[in-house]
């Protein structure tokens, strides 16, 4: 099925307040199941299907400020004989109990329980056998089709597995799409630089990623729990840097010779080296097979004491430096950081490294003092360890999920300009030159953060941290106040959605916003520049106003609706100040009545050809400058009147001259003409 077809008609529901889904699926907001709900916030509800369809369904509505990964729904949709809650259809649809228009995904309800109640809980621990064959055996064929595609689940954890039936013979994964990728994964489920970024900045990571999260989750079973409750988060990830992720995970786990083989295989710290469907498949059958395990770090002859405490490698040690920013930067300030990897690591790579991040600062200036301080700890904690994830300030994300951690964070003041800062720095990029081995995503990484400098450099309507925002995350709702009620992902949402508030009277402020305008520059294939010089005379409301109305004339050429009355009547009353520039008071009039009758078929770009049209303007100011110079004649009469000029004896000598002349031949012609009558008759 096609995704059209997928994302086919939603609407609001009868009055009883239930909502229909693609005239079939009705989501009932009065029937909450708590046992389904999905992570941070999006809530699950009760479905059902008017064509009488026998499985149980239910429905996730989402939040308004974090977007679902929509880009993978249509592929996930294909996936219904998998072990696995795929979706039936989604789409926007308008929510009762807040009153606004909310996205919501309809999926098949699970059989069972979950595994796991919470990630936290304790449940008894499951026998190795037990294992292999409910989870094991039935969801290897979907990490198979998930790898064969390059798709990634991102949510595999225990407490997201559910029984397939009453039975408890099987099982099958939980969704993985109501919100950012991994945001909702406890840190030990994730690879070490994975579990060091922030949970919304993980990305859609690969495959491998979720073979590790498969490693963690058969251990939890065996376990009956996390199996390090002992230790934080930060300690659990400080362990695997040092030890590696078996060793902190295991610990004195009792475990049988083939199950230490296969965790091994998937808890390998290189990506490279870890084990994908093909070894678990022989394993499985009977194979033995020796995983190659990630070396560790190398250990310093001495010591670096950061903080209290004394760290022996690189890793760890840019790891503590990159969560103690302040003190990280005082030991940037001393100076001990090269000496002691030259020194005591005998690594003068990485130590050159450090030093060529100092002088790559230094090269390109700008900025206070404690912007470059802060750009220099970020290059050099790129230089310890360049395979951990993006660190500057309390921003740290995989360079996949900078952009889902930017548009996450956007309304902390803070972290906003943190990320602001961290793109004009070009740190993403520096982050990819770092990188020992170079890949076709990151080039395109790079590209697209050289693209998105130029519109932070450009601080006017229509570009800057709105645009970027909405440019690196192409299906991000709108984040406009004016849309707080509306769930406004793709260019041809917005205008229902300005229709509607203009329909609820809402107008007492402008149609554009920065929001506004940056999604539309964003999701148009050529930026409306005309529109937005306009917009950038906030001095003069005639140019602003119509500014204004050109974009969305734009937006509605491009993608329509065709007749948006409401909003025509809202852009009318906009266009007021450009209609007042006309001269002609009866164009004027003419205008402001021909403008209230156009507004009524909808069509903002007539609106616009009104107010702008170059040959009305032309005639306007024609007719303008005729008057004038009628005007400065009929001045110029009226002075030389008032100073007496038909008074003067001169004037008067002259006129009468002329007039006797004038009389002299009359007579002389009637005389001629009498003497000829005379002379006839």
């Amino acid at each position: 099925m096609s995704s059209k077809a997928r994302q086919a008609d939603v609407s609001g529901g009868d009055t009883s307040g239930s909502v229909m889904v693609a005239d079939r699926y009705r989501i009932h907001p009065e029937e909450p199941i708590p046992a389904l709900d999905g992570p941070a916030g999006v809530r699950a509800f009760n479905v059902t299907d008017e064509r009488g369809a026998p499985k149980a369904l239910f429905a996730l509505v989402c939040r308004s400020d974090v977007a679902p990964r929509t880009e993978v729904l249509n592929q996930f949709s294909r996936f219904s004989r998998l072990p696995m809650t795929s979706p039936l259809r989604w789409g926007v649809v308008h929510w009762p109990p807040e009153r606004a228009r909310r996205f919501a995904i309809v999926l098949h309800q699970p059989g069972g329980e979950r595994v796991l109640p919470k990630a936290d809980a304790t449940i008894e621990p499951w026998r190795e056998d037990r294992v292999v064959r409910v989870v094991m055996h039935p969801l290897l064929p979907m990490f198979k089709e998930l790898g064969d595609r390059l798709l990634t689940h991102r949510g595999i954890r225990a407490d997201n597995l559910f029984f397939a039936d009453g039975s408890r013979d099987s099982v099958v994964l939980g969704e993985c799409f109501s919100a950012p990728p991994a945001m909702a994964q406890p840190s030990i489920y994730e690879p070490i630089d994975s579990a060091m970024s922030m949970p919304e900045g993980r990305g859609h990571g690969t495959p491998a990623d979720d073979y590790y999260a498969l490693g963690v989750m058969i251990l939890v079973l065996i376990c009956g729990g996390n199996p390090c409750t002992d230790m934080s988060e930060q300690e659990i990830v400080e362990s695997k840097i040092s030890k590696g992720s078996y060793a902190t995970l295991v610990g004195d786990t009792r475990l049988s010779l083939p199950m230490v083989e296969m965790l091994r295989g998937l808890l390998c710290d290189d990506p490279e080296e870890r084990w994908r469907h093909d070894d678990v498949m022989m394993w499985l059958n009977g194979r033995h097979l020796s995983p190659k395990q990630a070396l560790l770090p190398p250990k310093a002859a001495r010591l670096f004491p950061f903080e209290g405490v004394d760290y022996n490698n690189a890793p760890a040690l840019s790891n503590a430096m990159g969560r103690n920013w302040s003190a990280g930067l005082q030991v940037i300030k001393e100076n001990d950081l090269e000496r002691w990897i030259r020194r005591s690591l005998s690594d003068d790579t990485r130590a050159d490294a450090v030093g060529a991040a100092t002088q790559a600062v230094i090269g390109i200036g700008g900025g206070t003092a404690g912007s470059l301080e802060d750009r220099l700890l970020s290059r050099v904690l790129i230089a310890l360890d360049s395979q951990a994830p993006l660190r500057y300030k309390q921003v740290a994300a995989r360079i996949q999920g900078l952009a889902t951690a930017f548009a996450v964070n956007y309304h902390d003041d803070q972290r906003r300009q943190t990320f602001a800062e961290l793109m004009v720095h070009k740190l993403p990029q520096a982050w990819i030159d770092a990188q020992p081995v170079s890949r076709a995503d990151y080039i395109a990484f790079a590209r697209t953060y050289d693209h998105i400098l130029m519109h932070l450099t450009k601080p006017r309507i229509g570009y800057g941290l709105e645009r970027a925002v909405y440019s690196l995350n192409a299906s991000w709702p709108c984040q406009s106040p004016l849309l707080r009620n509306d769930y406004v992902a793709d260019l041809e949402s917005l205008l229902p959605a300005l229709e509607r508030v203009a329909r609820e009277g809402k107008t007492d402020r402008l149609p554009i916003d920065w929001h506004i305008a940056g999604f539309v520059s964003a999701h148009m294939k050529s930026a409306p520049d005309r529109a937005f010089d306009e917009m950038t005379h906030d001095e003069d409301a005639a140019v602003f106003n119509l500014g204004v109305v050109r974009l969305l004339a734009r937006v509605q050429e491009a993608v329509g609706p065709a007749s948006t009355p409401y909003l025509a009547a809202w852009c009318s009353s906009l266009l007021k100040p450009a209609i007042e520039k006309f001269r002609n008071r009866s164009r004027r009039e003419q205008l402001l009545t021909e403008l209230q009758e156009t507004a009524a078929k909808g069509n903002i770009s007539a609106l616009v050809l009104m107010a702008d049209d170059p040959q009305r303007r032309a005639a306007d100011e024609e007719g303008f400058r005729r008057a004038k110079a009628e005007f400065a004649s009929l001045v110029e009469q009226t002075n030389w009147l008032r100073n007496g000029g038909l008074t003067k004896p001169a004037v008067i000598k002259a006129n009468a001259r002329e007039a006797s002349s004038v009389f002299s031949s009359v007579v002389a012609a009637v005389t001629v003409l009498l003497i000829t009558l005379n002379s006839v008759f």
